[in-house]
């Protein structure tokens, strides 16, 4: 909410230029204004609000570039113009951070301007809304006005209009006073009118709810808040006055009423008789110190004189009841009042010091926003801020809060479901508790708006408000590698925070360089990028207050300024300085004097001063430990570091496997626990104890410590890779598909080889399992290499086998085709015979006709002459006998030629037939050998190729058999 933002934030900023006649105000002077306009070296930009008497502009100052609020006071009295600019010059000179800075006065087309420093925030009217305020927090609002006062007095300037709406409480956390001397311009001389009583004047007032009341006389002031000098009882009015102002505050603070209960208006000039006393605080609210009502009522004494004589004696009587510091009784005499490493809990509320203002900021940005994320640098205390600042300052502001407090660790899901298991749970054992927790993770999973709903359910039926403090967000990307389970945690974020009217609100801590990694989730970042608030380390002041109070809070100081100057100088230029203030400030106060009650400067040079406190009671418990729990204090702390250098929650059962001897560990845990190196935090549930370096400041200021990173830093990405490797392998029952293989084998042979620290048994099991994985595959690879060589030799073999078989059957063929040469040489022979057979036949056959035809002549020479042819018929039958056995013969012989030929045309076939086959064969012998060269030479290849990535000499060899 900026300054003059709404029209109510202008009253507070104006309302006492709307103290004059408003005939008085020329009406053209706010039309020739608007944006744009050039007034110097400002351009307005827009109009704010406006008042009777004055406007208030926002505008760029375009020398500095710098917003500013530029007031302007319509007007033309030239008097009265004069005066505004003398006593806005002589405010101007009162320079104090909780007095709104006036940068400017002049004067524009008549009418007077000054120009203010441009604020956001909100008045203290709207802060305290009427209700009763817890009395340490009523005193810290007003103590900084008082400071204000302290400086206006010192400059002679009085308020003389002091109230609520007068006072802003910025976004940032801090106290501004307004509209410091502009009553006493506008008012105007204080003379009485003739005719009327000395307590009798003209002028104008302005009630309590802001109106306007008109009444004779020309003093000026809003009734509620208007000492009795200032009802006109002829006493002069100084700067007691405003003492009374801040009585009546703290009176409705504390009591939640004005002091004179519901009388208003003209009523409330029973204040101006000197002989009715005010009520007493306590008579009214029986519950305030008895110590701060006697303050109270002391500023509210009707003699002047009886009042504290100025704001100094005030603010001295006050500050005793700021937070932290009253009941000191309460503090045990042995009780340190410094948290050390620890981070400050709600229960170390009244000794956090240094961040009221940042304290006051968050607070009232609580109030509008349902998310909101604390950003800071480690070490900037930003679980302290929330937990014993913000918390509880929530709880004292009159309002009922809770406060709920959880941390992602590598199981957020389950961290909100242990949260929201005992609002819902119904089980009565341990194990069903357990059960209930894993279900209950799971419906998380699915639902995110569930938490939500519990919690808002449960904020409804308390008639509370409900504030959800995630702290050390930053574990939610430094220990959850799934992002499915980062995702689901932020939706379960957003379903919890989803709206402003809700009553529960949710606060993040988290380290400013790992806020890129909030856009993973574009939803959850969208919301959250509205409720940013970024926590600077302490300033020299926060720093002084954190280191002073304490001490003063226990009855002790510091033996001399100088000490303290010299530990602020050193921790201004150091990272973290605030733990390290912390620690240093414990030690000294374990080296006190008790019984001069002081912080010695002797102690502080033996501790080594701030840098060297916190290194040398490290390496002073080291110095108290053997070599072996040297050793195993050092895997201790660099298991505890994550990669990035930032703190790890490690279960104690994770831890234990780092020794074998399990009660060295213990023992060398509880010493290190002991020294407030660590600390043991026990979970509910399945989760057990964990264990965690009690600072990242430790991380960063022993140089031990960063050694052994040093050290380790090529080690620490990969056995952070380890121990995810080996919990997966295990929650997967050892499968042997999940065991590294390739390049992350060379890279475990490589860590093995140089590291020399313990590993836990569950990862040097995986190691084991990993390099007999290995150690089996090389195996497989040999005997492949063995029997792929065997296998290339049988094949060189048995294509040398296949290249003589493929030869000899050539050579068969080859063979083959002369053979059927030659049974055709011989069946063309047998044909020749044939023909010769069957011409012999031919001539056989015309011969036996020719021998037939004479012996048929004779034959009728024999009939003709029977008696000459009977001496010859026995020879002619032999003769017959014979031909009859050559044409026999002659057949056969002709039939045998037949057969011949025949043969001779089937061997024939057969011999082209056989050259065919031999021909074919003997092509594809040859593609045969071919195929079998070219399967060779690409095996000879491929073996080749192996033997190269194996570096083997063989490789040249075969590629030198290569044909």
């Amino acid at each position: 909410m900026s300054w003059g933002g709404r029209p109510d934030m202008i009253n507070h900023q104006s309302s006492a230029l709307r103290a004059v006649p408003p005939a008085e105000a020329p009406s053209p002077s706010s039309n020739e204004l608007g944006p744009g306009t050039r007034i110097q070296h400002y351009e307005l930009i827009r109009e704010l609000g406006s008042g009777g008497m004055g406007t208030v502009y926002l505008a760029r100052d375009t020398r500095l570039g710098r917003r500013v609020a530029i007031k302007f006071l319509h007007t033309q009295d030239t008097d009265l113009t004069k005066r505004f600019i003398i006593e806005a010059q002589a405010t101007a000179r009162c320079s104090h951070e909780n007095i709104v800075i006036i940068y400017e006065v002049g004067e524009h087309a008549g009418s007077p301007f000054m120009v203010l420093e441009y604020l956001q925030g909100q008045p203290l009217k709207k802060l305290v809304a009427g209700q009763r305020t817890p009395a340490p927090r009523a005193v810290e609002l007003m103590v900084p006005v008082v400071r204000a006062l302290v400086c206006a007095h010192e400059q002679g300037i009085v308020h003389r209009d002091l109230k609520p709406d007068n006072i802003l409480v910025t976004d940032s956390g801090g106290i501004k006073v307004l509209d410091f001397g502009i009553a006493k311009v506008l008012q105007g001389e204080e003379q009485p009118v003739a005719g009327m009583g000395s307590d009798t004047f003209v002028g104008k007032f302005v009630n309590d709810e802001g109106g306007e009341l008109t009444r004779r006389g020309s003093i000026l002031g809003t009734m509620a808040y208007m000492s009795p000098e200032q009802w006109g009882n002829g006493v002069p009015i100084d700067h007691r006055t405003d003492i009374w102002a801040v009585g009546i505050m703290l009176f409705r603070m504390l009591a939640g009423q004005h002091p004179l209960g519901t009388l208003s208006g003209p009523q409330l000039a029973v204040t101006a008789l000197v002989d009715e006393p005010m009520p007493r605080l306590r008579d009214v609210a029986r519950d305030v110190p008895t110590e701060l009502a006697a303050v109270v009522d002391r500023c509210l004494l009707k003699n002047k004189e009886q009042r504290f004589p100025d704001a100094l004696s005030l603010l001295r009587a006050l500050e005793p009841f700021l937070p932290g510091r009253y009941n000191r009784e309460q503090l045990r005499i042995d009780e340190s009042p410094y948290a050390g490493l620890s981070s400050f809990q709600e229960a170390d509320a009244d000794r956090f010091f240094g961040r009221a203002r940042e304290i006051a900021a968050l607070v009232n940005r609580i109030q509008d926003r349902p998310l909101l994320a604390v950003v800071g640098p480690s070490g900037a205390g930003k679980s302290s801020f929330v937990r014993a600042g913000v918390v509880p300052v929530l709880k004292r502001s009159g309002e009922a809060w809770e406060a709920l407090v959880i941390r992602p660790g590598r199981t957020p899901l389950s961290a909100l479901a242990s949260m929201v298991a005992p609002l819902v749970s119904s089980s009565t054992s341990l194990e069903a508790d357990i059960q209930e927790q894993e279900k209950l993770v799971e419906h998380l999973r699915t639902t995110p708006g569930y938490v939500g709903n519990v919690l808002r359910s449960r904020a409804r039926r308390g008639q509370r408000r409900i504030l959800l403090f995630v702290d050390q967000f930053e574990e939610l990307y430094t220990l959850v590698p799934d992002a499915k389970e980062r995702l689901a945690f932020t939706a379960c974020l957003s379903g919890i925070a989803d709206d402003a009217t809700s009553p529960i609100r949710v606060v993040l801590s988290i380290r400013s360089d790992f806020l890129d990694r909030v856009p993973e989730d574009e939803r959850f970042m969208a919301e959250l990028s509205q409720g940013l608030y970024f926590l600077t380390p302490p300033n020299r002041d926060g720093l002084r207050d954190a280191l002073i109070q304490p001490a003063e809070m226990a009855g002790y100081r510091f033996e001399t300024p100088a000490m303290v100057d010299n530990m602020l100088e050193h921790l201004e230029s150091t990272p973290g300085a605030l733990p390290l203030l912390q620690f240093a400030a414990t030690q000294l106060w374990e080296a006190r004097d008790a019984s001069r009650k002081l912080l010695t400067e002797s102690a502080y040079k033996s501790i080594g001063g701030i840098a060297g406190a916190l290194a040398s009671h490290a390496d002073s418990v080291m110095a108290g430990m053997t070599q072996s729990e040297q050793a195993l204090t050092r895997a201790i702390c660099l298991r505890l570091v994550t990669p990035e250098r930032t703190r790890a929650i490690v279960s104690a059962e994770e831890l234990r496997e780092l020794s074998k001897e399990k009660g060295e560990l213990r023992r060398v845990v509880d010493h290190l626990v002991q020294a407030r190196l660590l600390v043991v935090q026990t979970g509910g549930g399945a989760s057990g104890a964990t264990i965690e370096i009690v600072h990242e400041s430790l991380i960063h200021s022993w140089p031990t410590l960063r050694r052994w990173l040093d050290e380790g830093q090529e080690d620490a990405g990969f056995l952070e890779q380890l121990r995810n490797a080996a919990r997966q392998w295990q929650a997967k029952h050892f499968d042997d598909n999940l065991l590294w293989r390739g390049e992350m084998v060379e890279e475990a042979q490589r860590f093995q080889r140089r590291y020399r620290g313990e590993l836990p048994e569950l990862q040097r099991n995986f190691l084991e399992a990993v390099f007999a994985q290995e150690k089996k595959g090389k195996r497989l690879k040999r005997a492949l290499l063995m029997g792929t060589t065997t296998f290339l030799v049988f094949l060189v073999i048995a294509a040398a086998v296949a290249l003589v078989v493929i030869r000899n059957s050539q050579q068969e063929a080859e063979r083959q085709a002369a053979a059927a040469l030659r049974a055709e040489a011989v069946a063309r022979q047998a044909e020749g015979s044939a023909r010769d057979a069957a011409e012999l036949a031919r001539s056989a056959e015309a011969e036996a006709k020719q021998r037939l035809a004479e012996v048929q002549a004779k034959e009728l020479e024999r009939q003709k002459a029977q008696q000459a042819a009977e001496d010859a018929r026995s020879q002619l039958q032999r003769k017959n006998d014979e031909l009859l056995s050559a044409l026999k013969r002659a057949q056969e012989l002709q039939k045998h030629a037949r057969f011949a030929r025949l043969r001779a045309e089937k061997s024939a076939s057969l011999a082209r037939r056989a050259k065919e086959e031999a021909i074919r064969a003997a092509r594809e012998r040859e593609a045969l050998l071919q195929r079998e060269q070219e399967l060779l030479l690409r095996e000879q290849e491929r073996i080749r190729r192996q033997l190269e990535q194996l570096g083997s000499p063989i490789a040249e060899e075969l590629k030198g058999r290569q044909p």
